[in-house]
């Protein structure tokens, strides 16, 4: 059989699997017959091209064009002090002119740039380089300012830079994961791998998704044994029922408005209620998104923005958002989509991951539903939860009865942090009140609403 591959991947030597293209040659074998990295040798054997304020050496190597013409041999082939160094400059170069020392068929003089630039088609000018702008990524993992020949990277608050300029690490206490297994929340330190029982259900009940209240410091779940949504405080131990009679793969609280959503996949509906709300016999809640909803499973929120997210998975999946009362419903991806079961947003990046259990992929879209980017890594087989913090993407396996990890940006390093006898299903990254601090219109006085109050940006 032949084996199709994405576009974004290769095909491995013997046929059997794809890897993605920037796994090639990065020194870590992919491929089971390794042949992702089996012509490296020869690849590095084609020297790079040197940049614009360098001179490229007969031997393959870059030299600063400063070290030109000065009377010493820095270049092994000794053609930096070729028989053209004698002749003067007469370019009106914006930056540097400088002999080129082995003149014909070059010309006996060169314009060169200054690093952060690059030789403009006249050959005379320089233009600066975004190098903000330059690569997938980026060199900042959060903010990146472009300046005249350079950059410089920022964070957001709650974080800080890291030494090398570049990264930026969450600021304060340790970052913790709050797992769901079986009728126990765990608590996780990222740094450390501390793990802590914070909560037992009555009667062993399974926890089943699950979210957090910085605010009050609640962790709120959905028990599906009794068709309800519970709560509990972390700090007093107190527990209670928010809403009975529902069922739900995916809780999610706006800790800004106060208010709780939820998705009904079998009803094809998004619904909300008060995170204040008490049970008291009859249902009180609302129906947020309703309609033309093809079996809705993970959602997620962006209450800064006033924003949701929540994935499809029925016979044509996609990725949606909305305005947090329901209103200006938007396509925001619904191509290459098998089951995208578990969603995670990255606020820092301005991205939405998903995990997606029948195409055994990862991918990642900016939240204007550009620059997408997928992974296809065979080891991903049962999501169901997902989050991110920092430079990590973490989620709950099923079928594996572990929570993983990997580098979110390649998929890499993959790490099993947790492995249990029992299934874990919900999945959340604790952040600190000075990363998700702001307002929105129900964050006061709840809106000037008697009852519930959502959001509309």
């Amino acid at each position: 059989l032949h084996l199709s591959c994405p576009r974004t991947h290769v095909p491995c030597r013997d046929g059997t699997e794809c890897v993605a293209q920037e796994y090639v040659c990065d020194g870590e074998k992919d491929c089971a017959d390794g042949s992702d990295e089996a012509t490296c040798a020869q690849l590095c054997d084609t020297p790079a091209p040197c940049q614009s304020h360098e001179y490229p050496c007969g031997t393959g190597t870059c030299l600063n064009t400063s070290l030109l013409c000065d009377g010493r041999q820095d270049c092994a082939d000794g053609s930096d002090e070729g028989g053209q160094c004698p002749l003067p400059c007469q370019h009106s170069c914006t930056h540097l002119c400088s002999p080129s020392p082995q003149g014909p068929p070059l010309a006996p003089q060169r314009c060169w740039c200054e690093l952060g630039y690059q030789l403009a088609k006249d050959g005379f000018s320089c233009l600066d380089v975004d190098e903000c702008a330059e690569r997938d990524e980026g060199p900042c993992s959060q903010t990146c300012l472009n300046v005249p020949g350079s950059y410089s990277c920022g964070c957001f608050p709650g974080y800080l830079l890291e030494p090398d300029g570049h990264i930026c690490k969450l600021a304060g206490p340790e970052p913790k994961l709050l797992v769901a297994l079986q009728s126990e929340v765990l608590s996780y330190g990222l740094r450390s791998g501390h793990e802590e029982v914070l909560l037992s259900t009555d009667k062993g009940r399974v926890v089943f998704s699950l979210d957090y209240d910085l605010v009050e410091e609640k962790v709120f779940w959905m028990e599906l044994d009794t068709e309800s949504i519970r709560w509990q405080d972390l700090n007093s131990g107190k527990k209670g029922t928010l809403v009975k009679g529902v069922r739900s793969d995916c809780i999610a609280v706006d800790w800004l408005g106060r208010n709780l959503y939820w998705t009904d996949g079998a009803a094809g509906q998004v619904l909300a209620t008060r995170l204040g709300a008490a049970w008291r016999g009859t249902p009180e809640y609302t129906v947020v998104v309703d309609g033309d909803l093809d079996r809705p499973h993970s959602l997620v929120l962006q209450p800064l923005a006033g924003l949701m997210y929540w994935s499809e998975v029925g016979s044509h999946p996609r990725l949606m958002d909305a305005t947090m009362d329901g209103s200006r419903q938007h396509v925001l991806l619904d191509q290459g989509l098998g089951w995208p079961t578990a969603l995670a947003l990255d606020l820092p990046t301005w991205r939405i991951f998903w995990l997606d259990e029948k195409l055994g992929t990862i991918g990642s879209v900016h939240l204007d539903g550009t620059h997408v980017k997928v992974l296809h890594l065979g080891w991903v087989q049962s999501p169901f939860a997902a989050a991110v913090c920092e430079g990590k993407l973490y989620w709950s396996e099923k079928k594996g009865w572990s929570v993983q990890q990997v580098d979110k940006s390649s998929g890499k390093n993959r790490t099993v942090l947790l492995k249990r006898h029992g299934q874990p299903h919900g999945l959340q990254a604790v952040l600190t009140r000075a990363v998700l601090s702001g307002t929105n219109g129900c964050a006061k006085s709840n809106g000037g609403c008697a009852q519930l109050c959502l959001p509309n940006p």
